[in-house]
């Protein structure tokens, strides 16, 4: 399965299952919080978000997934990311 663009309640849904949140009482208007432990450490991501229909261009899925270490060099492969939605 190949990496393609996730609407953001899609790309959430895949990030609770890793434990990350979103942190509602964070960000302003458009801006969401995204927060997860990674390494024993507190990890804040913050990204738009006007819909939860809009895609997430693949460029910060990638992006995402490499800060809160989801990435095939980190064990996660794409089908295994992409299969939780």
């Amino acid at each position: 399965m190949a990496e393609f663009p996730l609407s953001y309640r899609r790309l959430r849904k895949i990030l609770r299952f890793y434990g990350i949140q979103e942190d509602a009482s964070r960000g302003k208007g458009s801006h969401r919080m995204l927060i997860g432990i990674v390494e024993d450490r507190i990890v804040r991501f913050p990204t738009k978000c006007h819909n939860e229909n809009d895609l997430k261009p693949l460029g910060v899925i990638k992006t995402i997934r490499r800060t809160f270490k989801l990435t095939s060099a980190d064990g996660v492969s794409d089908d295994e990311f992409y299969g939780r939605a």
